[in-house]
């Protein structure tokens, strides 16, 4: 009962970080995608901490307190649409033994909510503008090498997490 007891009080101070962060983005416009990307690493700190199913209770809590408190809302739907629950499929897409069938992983969910993302900004914004199958090849493209650079970025903060900080706390 004990190490469970802590892994929720950890995950309750990761849900507050969270929304304290996505609540900056709300303040910095600009900055909504970079501070949802922020976000992301309080969830991967919580699986850490206290394994996948508090990483989900991390991931669901933010998004939910992020849409009750936030003011902006652009920054918690980005998080609720994928920087919130990928650290749970890099967690699984990383513990494969094929680091193939990992990135396999990693990508087709990456192609699946970018896929949405471009189908409802062409729905909603774009309508009246067409798109050629070059623009659409290099939308996809210019996305998925975002995306590498933000898991490869993502791998180094989790790893610095883990050599600086997870190594020398005392409640593991």
């Amino acid at each position: 009962m004990k190490g469970s007891t802590r892994s929720l009080a950890f995950t309750a101070l990761t849900v507050a970080g969270g929304v304290v962060v996505l609540y900056l983005g709300a303040l910095f416009p600009v900055m909504h995608l970079s501070f949802a990307a922020l976000t992301a690493l309080f969830v991967a700190v919580s699986v850490i901490e206290g394994g996948r199913r508090y990483g989900v209770l991390c991931f669901v809590a933010t998004a939910l307190l992020g849409f009750l408190i936030v003011p902006d809302r652009i920054g918690v739907i980005l998080f609720a649409s994928f920087f919130g629950f990928y650290p749970l499929i890099k967690s699984i897409a990383e513990q494969q033994k094929s680091q193939i069938l990992g990135w396999a992983i990693k990508f087709a969910v990456f192609a699946l909510v970018w896929s949405g993302y471009i189908l409802l900004w062409r729905e909603v914004f774009l309508g009246v503008i067409p798109f050629g199958d070059q623009a659409l090849a290099l939308i996809y493209l210019g996305g998925a090498a975002a995306f590498l650079v933000y898991d490869i970025g993502m791998s180094k903060l989790i790893g610095f997490y883990l050599a600086r900080i997870y190594s020398r706390t005392t409640w593991k």
